[in-house]
């Protein structure tokens, strides 16, 4: 029997070992993408001292995490290679990044899990208009169409990701979480449906924010 996954927020102090320990499970051991995990502070690290981290755990087993960095001064990681600033003018902006899980819990949802508690994370704690992300592209350099489903609209050219040996090209990707609220309500979205999952509870969500 498989056990029961939970979900809870971190930040890199106080749980650096644990999110190291995912990184060399995924990017160095799994993915060969990264030769040695420590070696993230002037890339995946730089902004963690404004982060929050989810961090998704099997019975007592961390499997998976996503990362959350909301705006501030120090801006967000996806500004080395597209402008917010337009997008910045009058919202809240949150930046999602190195949602990972373990190979072996990767056919249980939980990185699509994880997703949707960072989803609520960022509108109650940060009153989050917009996410951000980068993600992989699919053949002909647009984004995957589950992306595409929930919002999420491309921001500036593809481009590679040199911090990760061999990686495809990756696109930034911009999701008004308003308007993905207002589509489930003006769709026939059921319980399975990836909107109703995301954003059944948005507006109780925003009454919640911080």
């Amino acid at each position: 029997m498989t056990e029961a996954v939970t979900f809870r927020a971190t930040n890199a102090h106080a749980d650096s070992s644990t999110i190291l320990r995912l990184r060399d499970l995924v990017y160095v051991r799994d993915q060969g993408r990264l030769v040695d995990a420590a070696d993230t502070a002037a890339t995946f690290d730089r902004f963690d001292p404004h982060a929050v981290y989810i961090l998704a755990c099997q019975g007592t087993e961390p499997v998976g995490t996503v990362k959350i960095v909301p705006d501030s001064q120090a801006g967000l990681p996806c500004e080395d290679v597209v402008d917010v600033g337009e997008l910045r003018a009058g919202n809240r902006l949150v930046e999602f990044g190195h949602l990972m899980t373990v190979p072996r819990v990767r056919k249980q949802s939980i990185g699509m899990a994880l997703m949707r508690e960072a989803v609520v994370l960022s509108t109650r704690r940060f009153a989050a208009t917009h996410v951000l992300g980068d993600f992989f592209v699919e053949d002909g350099n647009g984004l995957r169409s589950f992306y595409t489903d929930l919002g999420f609209v491309p921001m500036g050219e593809p481009y590679r990701d040199e911090r990760f040996a061999g990686s495809p090209l990756s696109v930034v990707g911009a999701l008004d979480l308003a308007a993905a609220a207002r589509g489930l309500r003006g769709a026939a979205a059921g319980p399975g449906d990836a909107l109703h999952y995301f954003f059944h509870d948005y507006e109780e969500n925003l009454r919640h924010a911080q």
